[in-house]
């Protein structure tokens, strides 16, 4: 046995209920799950270094409920097996929530919330979840709770998420994941834990919360190694750096790179607007059987909210944007944005945070190396983080899945005369050759539309019409985003049967690619071995053969924005040369 693979035999067989300060975070005899387990492991970890600056990374206070209170709720709930059989996801749900959680459990939710009313989130962590090959991101459920009133309130409320989140076993977005990938039943524990951050007036969030990696396999430029690492972070809840919105990407050894550029008017387009909070006022608005508290807001709208909660240091995260015919630049925030928002807007830049805060890079760099290290393999992270304290909390810890790239042989060997995409960055690894199909939408006919959903859901009738047929999708902006404005907004299991997606920049209709690394949306990529690439029009490198699309041969599909053609084609990307390509043969 190598050392690598005794690490990661190490990092398996740990079990945190041998752990003196982890065994009474602890309800139940049997395993924590996949994400509880990496977590408590992750924080050990980091406590055994001995390091001053790891030592004092924290992990939220949490609850951690084992896989055998599930196996017990489910095998004394009525009709279960029917129910699972046949049931909706509504009926389910229903049935779950009915059924109630043992009174041990119960008391133990009630002692955990009974000294702290800080918001709450509960979140699944599987036996299956954060594997060295299955991520399951985004395939069960995390719920915030604002935690307020009083504790039978709040009790009540913990209880029911705890049997929401274990209904999504059932449900079909799980069950086909599992299915696609032959892993068979599951079962789930759950975590229980204080939201990171604090309030600040009626809104409660960290002021910076994201994602990072101790292998960077999306590099923007040369200038940075993979071994470097990369943290991608907002302003508020780290969930928005896990959706394909804006977020600022850092590599951990030269944060002053940007993959967008230094143009003004580009970061903007770039840069983060929107955050999410627990909200006391949506809480005060909302239905007491379930309230949602979580809110999605634009620093904008709700900027005399925030701004005196960082007077002195708000140049660090937030710009102001004016525009003028010059193409606009950036000045301080510490003057409200102007009430026309076309002339002045504020958004997170993180522009002076890099300089001021080298040490928080190093930090991270040195925590992802040691996890690595520890689980022995490359490592990914979830963090919160308050800049004016130096105070870093771990929330998530787990392996980090890539494949392997292509060979420089085989790239010098591919005719250039049948390249019809070529990506210069932030590409995966691996191959696929012999693909019979291509599904393109068409930037113009989609930025023309207004039907984006209805775009979406025909890339979905196409997918299905090619059951068992691997297909290359080509799409403007970003594939998978929430906003149809920045790119088709289809959904991951829309897209099943595709082997490699390509984004299409075409800066002049504002649709750009964006390295969402952390997302749910990348995890699945990485998990199934959809190979990515993004071609930037224009650019150096760069190819995207607009000519070849016009004149060859292609069927329309259920909507006129998409195009099918076939085949064959190849694919041949390699992370460690930057390099991606689609070929004709």
């Amino acid at each position: 046995m190598t050392e690598r693979e005794s690490r990661v035999e190490r990092y398996f067989s740990w079990d945190p209920k041998h752990d003196d300060e982890f065994r009474s975070m602890i309800i139940g005899d049997r395993s924590i799950g996949g994400k509880g387990r990496s977590l408590l492991y992750g924080i050990r970890a980091l406590r055994n270094t001995g390091e001053p600056d790891l030592m004092s990374v924290t992990m939220p206070r949490a609850l951690f409920l084992g896989s055998d209170v599930f196996d017990d709720f489910i095998e004394s709930l009525p009709e279960r097996d029917e129910l699972i059989s046949n049931g909706t996801p509504d009926r389910i749900e229903g049935a779950f929530l009915k059924h109630p959680l043992s009174e041990v459990v119960v008391e133990k939710v009630r002692v955990f919330l009974s000294d702290m009313t800080d918001p709450v989130v509960v979140r699944s962590s599987s036996i299956q979840e954060d594997s060295l090959k299955y991520s399951f991101a985004g395939k069960y459920l995390s719920d915030f709770l604002g935690n307020f009133g009083i504790l039978d309130d709040r009790t009540r409320a913990v209880c029911r998420e705890i049997r929401r989140v274990y209904s999504r076993i059932y449900f079909p977005k799980a069950l086909a994941y599992r299915s696609r990938h032959g892993i068979g039943d599951d079962s789930m524990g759950i975590i229980v834990m204080r939201v990171s951050g604090r309030w600040r007036g009626d809104l409660y969030y960290p002021t910076i919360g994201g994602v990072g990696f101790s292998r960077n396999y999306r590099r923007w430029t040369s200038r940075v190694a993979m071994e470097d690492g990369v943290v991608r972070f907002v302003f508020g809840l780290g969930t928005m750096s896990t959706k394909r919105e804006y977020a600022r990407t850092c590599s951990l050894t030269n944060p002053f790179l940007r993959p967008e550029g230094q143009d003004s008017y580009t970061i903007l387009r770039h840069s983060q607007e929107r955050f999410q909070a627990i909200s006391r006022r949506l809480f005060e608005g909302a239905s007491r059987e379930r309230p949602d508290t979580l809110a999605t807001l634009n620093v904008n709208d709700v900027w005399d909210d925030v701004f005196p909660w960082y007077r002195e240091e708000m140049c660090q995260y937030a710009q102001l944007y004016r525009g003028d015919e010059g193409g606009g630049y950036f000045t301080s925030p510490n003057a409200s944005p102007s009430g026309d928002r076309s002339v002045s807007r504020v958004c997170f830049t993180f522009e002076d945070f890099p300089k001021r805060h080298r040490k928080f890079f190093e930090r991270m760099r040195r925590t992802l190396s040691v996890l690595e290290e520890a689980m022995g393999v490359p490592a990914d992270i979830e963090f919160a983080y308050e800049p004016r304290e130096e105070h870093l909390e771990l929330i998530q810890a787990r392996p980090l899945w890539a494949g392997s790239g292509v060979s420089s042989e085989a790239l010098e060997s591919i005719d250039r005369e049948r390249i019809i995409l070529k990506a210069d960055r932030m590409v995966t690894n691996g191959s696929f050759r012999h693909i019979p199909s291509l599904v393109y939408v068409d930037h113009a006919v989609y930025g023309a539309a207004r039907d984006f959903n209805d775009i979406a859901r025909a890339v979905g009738a196409v997918n299905d019409r090619l059951k068992g047929e691997r297909f290359i999708f080509v799409a403007p902006g970003r594939i998978g985003s929430s906003n149809p404005l920045l790119g088709v907004p289809v959904q991951y299991n829309e897209l099943s049967n595709c082997c490699c997606m390509v984004e299409v920049g075409i800066p002049k209709m504002g649709y750009m690619p964006e390295l969402s690394y952390g997302t749910h949306f990348f995890s699945d990529l990485e998990v199934d071995g959809v190979l990515y690439m993004p071609v930037f029009e224009g650019y150096q490198n760069n190819l995207f053969r607009q000519e070849w699309f016009d004149e060859t041969p292609y069927e329309v599909g259920p909507h006129k924005a998409i195009r099918i053609y076939r085949g064959p084609f190849s694919v041949f990307t390699s992370g460690e040369r930057n390099i991606g390509m689609v070929v004709t043969e």
